[in-house]
């Protein structure tokens, strides 16, 4: 089992989900898959790529290996938001605009743990572990995040997993 813990220092997580406008208020919870995979690479080619023996073969193989849906160990949050108004010129007249910067709060000490059941290759797991430590924020710019590679762990207690094509959600979830 490959295991990455996420913890945002300032306690916030600001990510838009697919599909949606960042002033419509919804928070993508948990990450997306997606986005985990394209915050790795884009460390890669952003803090690894020039100055690292991750090559570009190892990353592929790394993302194809990472491309099953992960679960998620979950810690308790809560969405929450501000509201402020921004300045913007038409022409000679300035205005505002309201905007709502949507976001999960967790506790300062929490983290999410996303877990995949593969086995990685050495070169892989020395690659996962090199972006994970480069992974400035994830999300939008304002989620800054630490990410590690657990080692040693066998198994989690996932509170979030993938759902089959077709399935409902089991009463009382979101």
């Amino acid at each position: 089992m490959t295991v990455l813990e996420l913890r945002f220092p300032a306690g916030r997580f600001h990510a838009t989900p697919w599909g949606r406008h960042v002033n419509e208020g919804a928070v993508e919870w948990p990450p997306s898959p997606w986005r985990i995979l394209r915050a790795l690479i884009a460390t890669w080619y952003l803090k690894v790529r020039k100055d690292s023996e991750v090559t570009p073969d190892t990353i592929r193989a790394l993302a194809e290996a990472l491309s099953q849906p992960p679960v998620f160990r979950l810690p308790h949050a809560t969405t929450a938001h501000t509201r402020h108004y921004m300045p913007y010129n038409e022409g000679k007249n300035k205005k505002t605009t309201k905007v709502f910067d949507t976001f999960i709060q967790l506790a300062d000490n929490d983290a999410v743990l996303v877990a995949w059941d593969v086995n990685l290759s050495p070169e892989q797991l020395a690659a996962l572990k090199t972006l994970a430590a480069r992974l400035g924020y994830f999300g939008r710019a304002e989620s800054l995040v630490e990410a590690r590679v657990l080692a040693g762990i066998t198994a989690i207690e996932p509170n979030a997993i993938p759902l089959d094509e077709g399935v409902k959600l089991p009463e009382k979830t979101e």
